[in-house]
């Protein structure tokens, strides 16, 4: 089993027009790097050279990761990690 990641319709070009993809790992940083050996470019995009998100929100089974250990938050089979695009404007 595998950890499902919901992708929302603003960020489907990142995951070659995927609305959902499976990834494996321990935690969060271990599923988007091995997305990222999947979809060349995606790690850069998700995360800064700090190792921080950058321009998304990420849940964890409808919690945001924020409030847990972010990156480091560990992960299981059957959990769900949705992606949401930070909105700018004025």
């Amino acid at each position: 089993m595998s950890i499902i990641v919901r992708i929302p319709g603003s960020l489907r070009e990142w995951f070659e027009g995927k609305d959902e993809a499976l990834c494996q790992g321990k935690t969060i940083g271990e599923c988007f790097d091995q997305l990222g050996n999947r979809y060349p470019g995606l790690r850069d995009r998700l995360i800064s050279e700090k190792n921080q998100l950058s321009s998304i929100l990420v849940f964890l089974n409808g919690e945001n990761i924020r409030n847990l250990e972010g990156l480091a938050t560990v992960v299981k089979d059957g959990d769900e990690i949705g992606i949401i695009p930070l909105a700018a404007g004025g």
